[in-house]
């Protein structure tokens, strides 16, 4: 008997009276039944079966409700069926069936993929407005947005619900993270892995197995970058052996010297100039210049009459030559009039006083200040790149601030110099890195930057004052500057020296031993010494994982086939190491189970899925020696480990996947935010922000008496460096390092609402977006994501270029049903967050954005109070961003069942599903017992059966 039929004779008994969670349940409930039908008693039984059939039929409704319990429903909720009926059923009815749709027939209860896609179609004209037609009776916008709002939802359910694995997990391959980290942990190399295909997809964690695709393009990629890898251990261990060297720049002797001389040129221009304008003069004053003076200043009023011809504008000298006895200015070393005023006006009277001052500053003599505007702006390291083999680097800075110089100039920058034109500024990518200078001129400090180089990396790196991407605002403060003190912008740094430092021994383990490897010379050992490492090369690749001596002995004859043929040692064994880099026992974590049934990882097993999950890396020598004592089972041996590998720095790598995903990270990097507007949020600044939500999250994780979850909602200090500090202005806080800073009660930081990387994902660059905000909150914070929004809801056009606030544009949203079902949930939510910037900046009011005469968005005049005021969908109100927060904050429980859910699908490599609620609810209990300490959530979720098993 189908279950629809039940529900029709037994709609009220259902629900109460069936709710087994174990088969031996059900087997008990039977007997039970079965002794009060031959007794007759009637004690706790809702009916007497009075026949076999009859107590059959009950058997039958018990064990549907047990199977039942086992799948998740996906039920659009009845209310809505009068709707259906009223507005329709007239043209979808069993006998009209326009479009071939029948409405009176189509369950609430979706049990098949046909179902949910009919559904889906329905949702899609609803919201297109295509239905019920325009000259139809059309139903109540509220009610119509409330049947839309849980169809939305019961789709949502229903793709969840198909596309369950489970808990089956899918044999994957290394995700790009894993890959480099690995390779890292075999031979120290660093690979840039930016040409492989990006992981996951649809909304998958990078770690889901049934995402990670492979291809035969994807193969070769793999067989070369190992071999790159295996090239670059070599060059490293050979530059190793060479020893460490020191490449210093002393900018007094570079910079300045080179700033000296455009000074001396620039003096010389003036000179010349100077004595070409002496002898235009004194033609302009011959009377038979008069009439050709009088024309040049009719065609052109820029030329100043009411001072000539004592003063004299520069565009007249524009056109000295059209004068009879005009010097030519070829003669004081000009091609022509524009030349001679350009060199003069632009470089001359805009670049002299401001490189004199420079260069007359105290401490000039042995150090340099770095310039912002004009001359050069970038010291540059330019070591032969012969001398810098791949290998680890430290490159030093050793220098102070100015004092009383804005604050927020101490920060210098380090890239890779462009060569676009021939200014000295710029980087030829994204800079390396962002640092604060904290030392003074009397005490500067040194500034410590670890570099890797690697063979494709360039030799050369520049330092430079952290500036606007926009070199038209430098300017226009350089142009403000100068008419206030006559030079232009004041210097806030100053630069004793630079080191570039290296190669360094690196402090990673590799599987490397110096007596792994004999010279280039045949010798009779050299075969048996080969297969020796490919054996223990392999056997480290795989993970502890023994080869089959069919594979060692196909790469003994590839490297042999290649010394036959003249190839050196290195060349010779570099191709077969790198075919093991491209292995599937190297890419693919495999857990084998022929079987097909669940079973409990070995130990081996264990230990890396562990490693992988923490580290995004291979277990080390602790975890695969337990492993081979068969301890790291054991609940309190696996607690341990799980402290260790937190505690472990290795761990950022699973904070920053982790948390990067989860929090839909990626859209940090979606826009560029625009310079004028947002000056401060450079990429030094976009970099900071995101560290932010990582180390806030790390304290957390690291911190098992403390590290409480709520505290990501809501909290009263916040994880930041000096720069942040300065962009968000807090004093007191100075350096590059991450540290925790009390906050005071008023203060709008504290928790991820209040970090500018979480409201720079809610923006476009340029204005903040309250949809994108309140979609974000309530997927990542509140666990009640809303639905996919609709890809075909119709513009409201009518709207289009009005000068509406974003409180008045949302509301215009909610006129139509099918942006209400979604907007009156997401919208007070993103307008609770409105106080704060596009980049993250607290404001009390706002400014409508507008575009000058050249086409540029810029802040209008007119500024309105912020309101951020608003009320949850069917849930309580909040007065302002404070009120929000706090009500935020009281839904813990929530954001942890998120957390946990996310949490799960990161670490067994596939989505959470329906069949992982009881695991959840399992981790959620033990969390809940420590208070919500977020490692509590790591050790519950380690400790499960299902990460335990395969």
């Amino acid at each position: 008997m189908g279950r629809s039929q039940k529900d029709k004779m037994h709609p009220e008994r259902m629900p109460a009276s069936c709710n087994p969670s174990r088969v031996d349940d059900f087997v008990c409930g039977c007997l039970a039944v079965l002794r009060r039908s031959t007794t007759g008693s009637k004690r706790g039984c809702f009916w007497r079966p009075k026949s076999v059939s009859s107590l059959l039929f009950l058997c039958l409704i018990a064990f549907d409700c047990l199977t039942s319990a086992a799948e998740p429903e996906v039920r659009l909720p009845q209310k809505h069926l009068t709707l259906l009926e009223n507005y329709c059923f007239d043209c979808h009815d069993a006998d009209t069936q326009k479009g071939k749709v029948n409405l009176e027939t189509l369950p609430f209860h979706i049990t098949t993929m046909e179902q949910a896609e009919l559904w889906q179609k329905i949702l899609n004209a609803l919201n297109a407005g295509e239905m019920p037609p325009e000259d139809e009776r059309q139903p109540e916008n509220a009610a119509k947005a409330d049947f839309l709002e849980d169809l939305a939802q019961t789709m949502v359910d229903a793709r969840k619900t198909f596309s369950d694995t489970g808990g089956k997990i899918t044999m994957r391959r290394l995700n790009r993270r894993e890959y480099r980290n690995s390779i890292k942990h075999l031979t120290g190399v660093t690979l840039d892995v930016s040409a492989l295909p990006a992981d996951g997809g649809s909304g998958n964690f990078d770690t889901v197995g049934s995402s990670l695709f492979i291809s035969s393009d994807q193969i070769e990629q793999y067989l070369k970058l190992g071999r790159s890898a295996i090239g670059e251990w070599f060059e490293r261990r050979a530059a190793l052996g060479q020893g460490t060297r020191v490449f210093r720049v002393e900018p007094e002797n570079t910079v300045n010297v080179e700033s000296a001389n455009a000074i001396k040129s620039l003096e010389e221009t003036y000179d010349r100039f100077m004595r070409w304008r002496t002898g235009v003069d004194k033609a302009a004053a011959a009377p038979e210049n008069r009439e050709i003076i009088a024309r040049l200043q009719q065609e052109n009023p820029t030329i100043d009459r009411s001072a000539f011809p004592e003063k004299p504008g520069l565009d007249f000298y524009r056109r000295a030559q059209e004068l009879i006895g005009a010097p030519d200015p070829r003669m004081f070393g000009f091609t022509d009039d524009n030349r001679a005023v350009f060199l003069f006006s632009a470089g001359y009277q805009r670049k002299h006083a401001y490189l004199k001052h420079y260069a007359e500053l105290p401490l000039s003599d042995r150090g340099t200040y770095v310039k912002l505007a004009w001359g050069i702006q970038r010291i540059d390291v330019l070591p032969d790149p012969k001398d810098v083999p791949p290998g680890s680097y430290r490159l030093r800075i050793r220098a102070g601030r100015v004092e009383d110089s804005d604050p927020s100039r101490h920060f210098i920058e380090i890239g890779h110099p462009q060569r676009v034109n021939q200014v000295r500024a710029g980087f030829a990518s994204l800079p390396i890195s962002g640092h604060q200078v904290t030392g003074t001129l009397e005490n500067p400090e040194v500034i410590e930057i670890p570099i890797e180089i690697g063979p494709d990396t360039p030799r050369e790196f520049g330092i430079q004052e952290r500036r606007p991407t926009n070199h038209k605002i430098v300017i226009n403060e350089y142009n403000r500057n100068k008419r206030e003190n006559g030079y232009g912008t004041p210097p806030a740094i100053w630069i004793d020296w630079i080191e570039l430092e290296g190669p360094l021994p690196s402090s990673e383990k590799d599987f490397s031993q110096p007596d792994w490897w004999v010279n280039s010379q045949t010798t009779p050992k050299e075969s048996r010494r080969v297969r020796q490492i490919f054996e223990r090369f392999s056997f480290a690749a795989f993970r502890s994982v023994e080869p089959e001596s069919g594979f060692i002995e196909r790469l003994s004859a590839i490297y042999q086939t290649r010394r036959d043929a003249g190839k050196s040692f290195q060349d010779a064994i570099e191709l077969p190491l790198g075919i093991i880099l491209a292995s599937p026992g190297f890419l693919y974590l495999d857990e084998p189970n022929d079987a097909g049934d669940r079973r409990s990882l070995t130990g081996r097993e264990l230990a890396v899925r562990l490693a992988y999950f923490l580290w995004s890396g291979p277990p080390d020598e602790e975890l695969l020696l337990l492993a081979d004592q068969n301890t790291l089972h054991e609940s309190q041996v696996l607690r341990k480990q799980v402290d260790r590998l937190i505690a472990d720095p290795r761990s950022d790598e699973f904070v920053s996947g982790f948390v990067h995903q989860w929090l839909d990270m990626e859209r940090l990097d979606f826009f560029q935010f625009d310079p004028v507007l947002h000056r401060e949020f450079d990429e030094s600044a976009r970099s900071a922000a995101r560290r932010e939500v990582y180390q806030s999250f790390a304290h957390l994780l690291r911190d098992s008496d403390k590290g409480r979850l709520g505290n990501l909602l809501k909290a009263d200090h916040v994880f930041i460096n000096g720069l942040l500090a300065t962009y968000y202005g807090i004093e007191g806080v100075t350096g590059d390092g991450f540290r925790q800073v009390s906050l005071p009660e008023d203060s709008p930081r504290g928790g991820l609402l209040g970090m500018a990387a979480i409201h720079a994902m809610g923006s476009d660059g340029i204005r903040s977006s309250p949809v994108e905000r309140g979609a974000w909150v309530l997927r990542h914070l509140l666990h009640d994501p809303p639905p996919p929004a609709p890809p075909n809801v119709p513009q409201l056009s009518r709207f289009a270029g009005k000068p509406l606030s974003t409180r008045e544009q949302l509301a215009a949203h909610q006129e139509e049903a099918q942006c209400a079902s979604c907007h009156r949930k997401i919208d007070p939510v993103g307008l609770g967050l409105e106080n704060f910037t596009a980049a993250g900046k607290w404001r009390n009011e706002e400014r409508q954005f507008t575009k000058n005469r050249k086409g540029r968005i810029v802040l209008g005049r007119h500024a309105t109070p912020i309101d951020s005021s608003g009320r949850f969908h069917n849930g309580p109100a909040f007065a302002n961003y404070e009120a929000f927060r706090s009500l935020v904050a009281q839904r813990e429980p929530d954001f942890a069942r998120g957390f946990t859910e996310a949490l799960i699908g990161y670490a067994l490599g596939r989505p959470f599903g329906f069949t992982d609620k009881g695991l959840a609810q399992e981790i959620l209990t033990a969390a809940k017992s420590k208070q919500y300490s977020v490692s509590e959530f790591v050790q519950a979720l380690v400790q499960s059966r299902m990460f335990r098993q395969k």
